[in-house]
């Protein structure tokens, strides 16, 4: 019994270190959106093979997950990701989030893929609300994650994800 309840704990500790605060997630989507688009720019310039950057598009979010998850935790106070993720996981949060990740698309000269979402009055005096938190002012006004450390880590993982697409061949028809 007792070895069964270990185990259950050592699994459960690990589903655990696997769990993602939304923040994190979120500059996960940020961080790889635009390793994705100046990927898609190289090869349409002739400077990154086809085979790469098809390796580079099929990256999915969670590959930036344990470096952004560690810098949100080093970012922020255990206190203002909870306030973080609970905006974020909020409509209004979800809005401003997407906001922000379409807003990426126009910052490198690309069309967003969608129109911005709207925003009603109330989701605009929510957003100004966490703004105006310290969570808010860590994220918007001080911008934590964008800092100098954030950035090195953001491209260190970039650079580590595009050295194995470095790796794919190109489809060969035999």
């Amino acid at each position: 019994m007792h070895r069964t309840l270990t185990l259950i704990a050592c699994l459960l500790a690990s589903f655990a270190a696997e769990a993602v605060s939304t923040t994190a997630q979120i500059t996960a989507q940020s961080a790889l959106l635009g390793v994705q688009l100046a990927a898609k720019h190289r090869e349409a310039k002739g400077g990154l093979p086809a085979a790469q950057n098809a390796c580079i598009q099929a990256l999915q979010p969670s590959e930036f997950y344990e470096t952004t998850e560690r810098v949100v935790t080093s970012s922020l106070s255990a206190s203002e990701l909870t306030a973080a993720d609970r905006f974020f996981s909020s409509l209004p949060g979800h809005k401003y989030a997407r906001h922000g990740l379409l807003g990426i698309y126009t910052a490198l000269g690309e069309k967003a893929p969608e129109p911005l979402p709207a925003l009603s009055a109330a989701e605009v005096k929510a957003i100004d609300a966490f703004a105006a938190s310290p969570a808010g002012q860590a994220l918007f006004t001080r911008q934590v994650l964008q800092s100098p450390a954030a950035r090195e880590a953001y491209d260190g993982r970039a650079r580590e994800l595009i050295t194995r697409c470095q790796a794919a061949k190109p489809d060969r028809a035999d």
